[in-house]
């Protein structure tokens, strides 16, 4: 039951798939609001994950903790109760994020696959914890206006043209990829682990959770949505510290493009799919995921 077999350039095995396809579902299920079936799919992916041993007690009560106190988080008004629920949803995060909470076993699917000839091996592990993260955050957290109805659809769209090509001019021109055209065999693979769990989590995360705090704590000042856009942009670098100067500084005006398309439209998907398609344009176009 558990050989392994490749699809979409993801080397899985019938656990893997069984445990994550409802999660995947999921997110699509979020993708068009539809967030008490994406609860039920939630549910049914915790329950396979704990039977393939992808998780096991003490991860499956972290992802329980983290969706009740979202919910908390949604459904009291006392301010001091809000506070410690917020508190307790940034650490359980923070810890799923780095995968340090105890009790996940995300399984490795791409390993040390040479994207670009001059590039460092790439590496992808289906992040279980990231994943759920998410889900609880884009279902019972994060608001979401249509977009549609939005008045300033032009601007939002010029702002992240440019951060999208100013952005990837940065990497060019601070060494850390160059023009590298291709068609990777593991694309397919590579754009569901990068959409559905990198871009939807972080963006639910640093925009839909951290940026909407900000908003209502800054809103009463003056210039206050210019700052928490600022903020929001500055911390999202920081997380990417680690990966030097150059890469900080160019996550940083990513973080701010998405920062503003999310303050200028209240809609998570803005951020998510202008962060998607940065990392897609990266991954196609040039050395990936970086110069060796």
């Amino acid at each position: 039951m558990n050989s392994p077999f490749e699809l979409f350039g993801l080397t899985l095995n019938i656990s893997i798939a069984i445990s994550f396809l409802p999660a995947l579902l999921a997110i699509c299920a979020l993708t068009f609001s539809l967030n008490r079936s994406a609860l039920v799919l939630a549910l049914m992916s915790l329950v396979f994950a704990y039977c393939f041993a992808i998780v096991d007690v003490f991860g499956a009560l972290g992802i329980i903790n983290l969706f009740a106190m979202c919910y908390g988080f949604n459904y009291f008004r006392y301010m001091a109760i809000q506070w410690i629920l917020g508190l307790g949803i940034f650490v359980f995060s923070v810890l799923f994020f780095v995968h340090v909470f105890p009790g996940f076993n995300n399984p490795l699917v791409i390993e040390s696959y040479l994207v670009s000839e001059n590039a460092v091996p790439f590496s992808k592990h289906l992040n279980f914890d990231k994943l759920m993260v998410a889900i609880a955050l884009m279902a019972l957290i994060v608001p979401r206006s249509d977009f549609s109805q939005c008045k300033e659809a032009t601007k939002v769209f010029a702002v992240s043209t440019f951060v999208v090509l100013f952005g990837l001019a940065g990497g060019v021109f601070s060494g850390l990829v160059q023009w590298d055209p291709k068609l990777s065999p593991i694309l397919m693979g590579w754009v569901i682990t990068n959409l559905f769990i990198t871009c939807y989590a972080e963006e639910a995360f640093f925009r839909g959770f951290i940026q909407t705090q900000l908003h209502r704590g800054l809103r009463k000042y003056h210039m206050g949505q210019w700052l928490t856009v600022g903020c929001s942009g500055i911390l999202f670098g920081i997380v990417h510290l680690p990966g030097g100067i150059a890469y900080t500084i160019i996550a940083s005006l990513l973080g701010v493009g998405c920062a503003y398309g999310y303050q200028k439209t209240n809609n998570i998907l803005v951020p998510i799919y202008l962060h998607f398609a940065f990392n897609l344009m990266h991954f196609c176009l040039f050395t990936y995921p970086f110069l060796a």
